[in-house]
């Protein structure tokens, strides 16, 4: 059992400074490779999963609560309930707090056998976490982004996906339409989903193959180039309103095209 080694007090501590501005700004987190989990589950979810902890913060009141926090494999170190007030985005913070760093996945590590939900400029990130966590628990094998997409380590991600960032791989692309053009030519089914054009998902047959399908922005929808490098256009039939929220939609159709045979 590792023990803490040392207490932060201050709110203007340099270290605690560094971890606030990780907490607030995505794009420091991306110029640092690193970001933070708030939250036991969350830490201990992060430190589950293989990722590269580099030091957890917690409060008096935390390491009592939760003393397997003092099994992480980490630097520790306590802070005051004033300095976990700081840092957290929180109205009631756990008073836990994880260092972390960014894994690396490049798109060329996508299996085209595997099955991937690919999303293009969602901007909520409700949407993008509620995406993340369906996407696990339907046993996808990644998610594909945009950079116009909710930054998947942003807080706000992180508590929507309930942690399923630490379990699926996310890949990142300035190149959707190509790397779904690529992902084509190698025997995966490529499915946009749109409302134009589109088939009924009933109508639709898995080849029994990889899966690429993509879903575009809440106000917008998928890019006509998008749109064109998908093998065909799907369409879930509702009644009454015109469409669903990206985040519901997404989880229906991965749920009948990939996750359904898994359950």
């Amino acid at each position: 059992m590792r023990k803490t080694t040392g207490e932060i007090t201050s709110r203007d501590n340099e270290r605690v400074k560094y971890t606030a501005k990780l907490m607030q700004k995505p794009a420091f987190c991306r110029a640092e490779n690193r970001f933070v989990a708030e939250g036991v589950k969350l830490c201990l979810d992060a430190a589950g999963s293989g990722l590269a902890m580099e030091t957890v913060y917690y409060t008096y009141k935390a390491e009592k609560r939760w003393p397997q926090l003092l099994e992480l494999p980490c630097e520790q170190l306590r802070i005051s309930e004033p300095v976990a007030e700081k840092l957290s985005g929180q109205k009631t913070p756990q008073g836990v707090f994880a260092v972390c760093r960014m894994p690396e996945f490049g798109l060329a590590e996508a299996d085209p056998a595997g099955r991937y939900i690919a999303l293009e400029d969602v901007q909520d990130p409700a949407n993008v976490g509620a995406v993340l966590r369906s996407a696990a628990a339907f046993g996808f094998s990644g998610a594909i982004l945009t950079p116009g997409c909710a930054d998947p380590f942003g807080q706000k991600v992180l508590r929507a996906s309930m942690g399923a960032v630490f379990k699926l791989p996310v890949f990142e692309t300035a190149d959707l339409a190509g790397e779904l053009r690529r992902l084509g030519a190698q025997g995966a089914q490529t499915l946009a989903a749109a409302l134009r054009g589109a088939q009924d998902l009933r109508e639709i047959r898995r080849s029994g193959g990889g899966l690429a399908l993509a879903v575009g922005n809440e106000g917008n929808g998928l890019s006509a180039e998008v749109i064109a490098a998908c093998s065909a256009v799907v369409r879930i039939p509702i009644r009454a309103m015109e469409s669903l929220n990206a985040a519901v939609a997404a989880s229906v159709l991965m749920w009948e095209l990939g996750g359904r045979r898994d359950g």
